[in-house]
């Protein structure tokens, strides 16, 4: 069903007069239709992981950027750097003698200085420095992460996190040992906000490819097949239960008109409760050990890091 077919459907069932068109319509009934119709599907899409609704996105991390340039005690930043071209504000850190090691650029100045979040604790001329991307964009449709489908592909093992901001913090500002495995969370506004640590700067820590699956917000798709947020056109078409559409805009129009509407609610909520049931199929569930998993050593009882034993890592 489209969005004109929606829009029928729900004046047809409450006995309202036809609608013909939808797109530019200034009727306003039809108006305050379509306003529900995409209330309902921005309210539908985030009630449940609908399959339909499931992205993934790839994370390319590229070779650092090994340079020099010029430290001042006490300066926030950095001069004499023979090239910033590849260096972007708040998307790189960077490592290097005198500089903390949670440092990040914050402000590329010109094409041979770049600013820094934290001052120089030391003076040095022609400083080795080492800048590497820690941040990256997430999808312009992006809603929430899907748990756990966080991973290094590269090196074949899960990601940790999203860790907190407290966690966060004792690994970037205390003394710890990062171990070989890489943290993750999500830092400030949408959409570069995908920070990683340490950041990518030893070897081995690239070429590498990240993934990670979330809820797409684009829950309309238009005829030629693009996605978008919300139905402006006659043939733009949910890409989530139509009739779940139709039930929902029943209900929320009668209450906007005062009309009884509790039983439509019901039969909403009853409808997408079905719905989510059986999205996506389910697991055999059993009281019996799964014949499948490991009896001896598996993921889930060997720690990340030391073992067997001390000195490894």
């Amino acid at each position: 069903m489209d969005a004109l077919a929606i829009a029928q459907a729900v004046v047809d069932e409450l006995g309202l007069p036809a609608v013909t068109y939808v797109t530019d319509n200034v009727n306003t009934t039809v108006r305050q239709i379509m306003a529900l119709v995409n209330r309902s599907g921005d309210e539908l899409y985030q009630a449940h992981e609908w399959t339909q609704s499931q992205e993934y996105h790839i994370v390319n991390i590229g070779p650092p950027i090994d340079t020099t340039g010029d430290v001042t005690a006490g300066s926030d930043i950095v001069t004499n750097i023979p090239d910033t071209s590849g260096i972007v504000a708040n998307y790189f850190a960077i490592t290097g003698n005198y500089i903390i090691t949670s440092a990040r650029v914050v402000e590329v100045i010109d094409a041979n200085s770049v600013r820094i979040d934290e001052p120089a604790t030391n003076s040095q001329i022609g400083a080795a420095l080492v800048f590497c991307r820690d941040t990256f964009d997430i999808p312009e449709d992006f809603s929430w992460f899907l748990n756990r489908t966080m991973w290094d592909r590269t090196n074949r093992w899960e990601l940790i996190g999203p860790v907190s901001p407290q966690v966060d913090e004792y690994n970037r500002s205390g003394v710890v040992t990062t171990g070989p495995r890489r943290r993750w969370r999500q830092v400030g506004l949408p959409n570069t906000c995908w920070r990683l640590w340490p950041p990518p700067s030893a070897p081995g820590d690239f070429p590498a490819t990240l993934v990670f699956e979330y809820v797409s917000k684009y829950w309309v798709r238009s005829a030629a097949g693009v996605r978008k947020s919300k139905m402006t056109i006659d043939t733009d078409e949910p890409v989530i239960d139509a009739q779940a559409l139709v039930l929902a805009t029943k209900w929320r129009l009668w209450q906007a008109k005062g009309f009884e509407y509790a039983a439509m609610q019901a039969e909403y909520l009853d409808y997408v409760q079905r719905l989510g049931g059986r999205d996506g199929g389910a697991a055999d569930l059993t009281l019996a050990r799964p014949v499948r998993d490991p009896y001896l050593l598996g993921p889930d009882n060997v720690q990340d890091g030391y073992f067997p034993g001390p000195g490894n890592p």
